[in-house]
């Protein structure tokens, strides 16, 4: 199945006529999916709880108690990141909740998100760690960081962000490269965010819970 994150408006409210009413429409992260290659697409279920943003998909696998599926990480409009997992890849999800872990600037961007070591294993399996790049100041699009979690299930093992960029950064996107690499394209510039697309390669040993084990090629 190939799902590609977005957002979608939903009005809450209408009047009796019919019209939709503004104060009641509110955005809320949504996904589209396709069985068969990408010749058709369908809208998977909106992502409930408060109002989120555009988000970013990973495919995880069961770990302990939790059971595998879609792990969603969306930007929450009333500040800070929200998490959501879907158990049936993207055709419904759980309501979103809060991750202040992952928060950033009331009008901050929204980071990426790809599974630990892509969506296989080497022995077939999907893997249970996560990857996510954001801003690490709370209050403006400065420092790009890359945060770590062995089990983003549990929702509070995100490690302490290493600063992939220092300075003006933006949005980002992350790829999982080959050999154990990961690839980040993102905005940065010296005057503001959205100078220019840079593009950064870069390694990581999660098996010790440490900054230094990152390393930018």
């Amino acid at each position: 199945r190939l799902v590609v994150p977005g957002g979608t408006y939903y009005v809450h409210g209408r009047l009796c006529g019919g019209g939709a009413l503004a104060c009641c429409t509110r955005q809320h992260a949504r996904g589209g999916y396709s069985d068969d290659g990408g010749r058709s697409w369908r809208g998977g279920a909106m992502v409930g709880g408060a109002q989120t943003g555009e988000g970013g998909v990973a495919e995880i696998g069961a770990s302990g108690a939790h059971r595998g599926g879609l792990y969603c990480s969306a930007r929450a409009l009333r500040r800070g990141g929200a998490v959501t997992f879907s158990a049936d890849r993207g055709l419904g999800g759980e309501r979103s909740a809060r991750c202040k872990a992952l928060s950033g600037g009331g009008r901050g961007c929204q980071g990426s998100v790809v599974s630990l070591g892509g969506p296989t294993g080497g022995s077939g399996d999907a893997t249970t760690g996560g990857v996510y790049s954001h801003p690490t100041d709370r209050h403006h699009r400065r420092d790009l960081g890359v945060y770590l979690n062995p089990s983003p299930l549990g929702g509070d093992g995100w490690w302490h962000p290493w600063v992939l960029h220092g300075g003006a950064a933006g949005y980002s996107d992350l790829a999982v490269c080959r050999g154990g690499f990961f690839g980040c394209l993102f905005e940065c510039g010296t005057g503001g965010a959205c100078e220019e697309i840079t593009f950064c390669l870069f390694g990581g040993d999660t098996s010790d819970h440490g900054e230094q084990n990152l390393k930018v090629s």
